[in-house]
């Protein structure tokens, strides 16, 4: 993204450093709560800001910023899968429905692995951030799931095992380093700390 800026706006890449741009996005974020669970529009409404603000004309600095957020983006959207987890997901895939429920705003197409789900829920269009129960609710209202037949795998402990399991939801926390559970009001249904030991662990659940 300010390989673009500078090539296409120099004196915006000048007036605005990777650093500085980050500072700014947090103050916006500060100053309109409306933009901290939407990271794909406030990272775009920082980019047309600095772009006026470097002396781009309203028009001009919406093209650009258009332009800057989807080199972003691009970018962004290339994910490394964990050794193993294609093979989990397509074994996974074949038995039940499955959503993506995440903070992030990558792109699931971009990226090519949308074919691993039946849903994918973000802040951007669905709502609050996680721990918020809002894309939750989303991903059981698509399935038409309750709670108590719904099992989400998370890696943070607040916002997805707790947030998860408020809602009456199974859990399986990846412990991906084999930490301790930090949480005295809650505790994950199962642990796994590699992707070989999730698929027995779901089945095993789900037999319960």
């Amino acid at each position: 993204m300010h390989q673009w800026i500078a090539e296409n706006s120099p004196a915006t890449a000048r007036f605005y450093p990777p650093e500085a741009i980050r500072e700014y996005r947090n103050q916006l974020a500060e100053a309109y709560p409306e933009f901290r669970d939407k990271l794909s529009e406030l990272r775009f409404e920082t980019l047309r800001r600095v772009f006026m603000q470097s002396g781009h004309h309203r028009d001009q600095a919406h093209s650009m910023a258009t332009q800057a957020f989807d080199a972003f983006y691009q970018v962004r959207s290339r994910l490394t899968l964990f050794s193993g987890v294609d093979e989990v997901m397509q074994q996974l895939k074949q038995q039940y429905h499955i959503a993506a429920v995440t903070n992030g705003n990558a792109d699931l197409t971009l990226a090519g692995f949308d074919h691993y789900f039946d849903g994918h829920f973000n802040a951007d269009n669905h709502g609050a951030a996680k721990p918020a129960p809002d894309m939750f609710l989303a991903a059981l209202a698509q399935a038409d799931a309750t709670p108590a037949e719904t099992l989400h795998i998370g890696d943070h402990p607040e916002q997805d095992i707790a947030a998860a399991a408020a809602l009456g939801i199974q859990t399986i926390w990846y412990n991906e380093k084999e930490a301790e559970w930090p949480l005295s009001n809650t505790q994950p249904t199962a642990t796994f700390s590699h992707w070989s030991q999730l698929v027995p662990l779901v089945q095993a659940l789900a037999n319960n």
